[in-house]
C-alpha cells in the first residue's frame, strides 16, 4: 500500500517513479522493483543522455523478516527519495535508485524470524541461489549480474 501511496501522489513532470515486480516468490507472491530518479529535463537529445547516463545505487531491505526495523528505514528511504527536499532532489538528478523494499515477503507473511518460506536464511544464498528455492535472491542478483555486464555496476 505504501508505493502505491508513493506512485499516486508524486509529480511526473519532476520524478520518474516505476513499480516493476522483480519475481514471483515461492508462495507466488510479488517481489516489487522499484526505480527512482529525476525525469530529463526535456526530449532534447543531451537530457535523455544524461538520464539514461546516471550511475546506479541499488538498495535492499528486509531479507530476515523479525528485523522490522528495516522496513522503518526503507520506508524512510523512500519518502526522503519522493520528497521536495532540494537534497532529495539532487539526489535523483544524480542517479537511478533500483530499490528492493523487501527481499523476503514470505518469510514477512508467514510470521517467520530469520528464514524464507524453504526454512533458509536467504542471507546466506547469495553465492549460488537456486532459482526455485530463492527467487528473490536469484532474480536480485541476476541484476546486479546484468548492470555489471552492461558496464552499470551499482555504487
Amino acid at each position: 500500500m505504501h508505493l502505491q501511496k508513493l506512485e499516486s501522489t508524486h509529480n511526473p513532470q519532476q520524478i520518474y517513479f516505476r513499480k516493476d515486480v522483480l519475481c514471483e516468490t515461492l508462495s507466488g507472491n510479488s517481489c516489487p522493483l522499484v526505480t527512482i530518479t529525476a525525469m530529463p529535463e526535456s526530449n532534447y537529445y543531451e537530457h535523455i543522455c544524461q538520464f539514461r547516463n546516471r550511475p546506479y545505487i541499488f538498495l535492499s531491505a528486509r531479507v530476515h523478516p523479525g528485523e522490522t526495523n528495516s522496513s522503518w528505514v526503507m520506508k524512510g528511504t523512500l519518502e526522503y527519495l519522493m520528497s521536495n527536499n532540494p537534497t532529495a532532489q539532487s539526489l535523483r538528478e544524480s542517479y537511478i535508485f533500483k530499490i528492493v523494499p523487501m527481499l523476503n515477503p514470505d518469510g514477512v507473511i508467514n510470521g517467520n524470524h530469520r528464514c524464507s518460506l524453504s526454512g533458509e536464511d536467504l542471507n546466506r544464498q547469495w553465492q549460488s541461489p537456486n532459482p526455485d528455492l530463492h527467487p528473490t535472491i536469484y532474480h536480485a542478483k541476476g541484476l546486479l549480474q546484468y548492470l555489471a555486464a552492461v558496464k552499470r555496476l551499482p555504487l
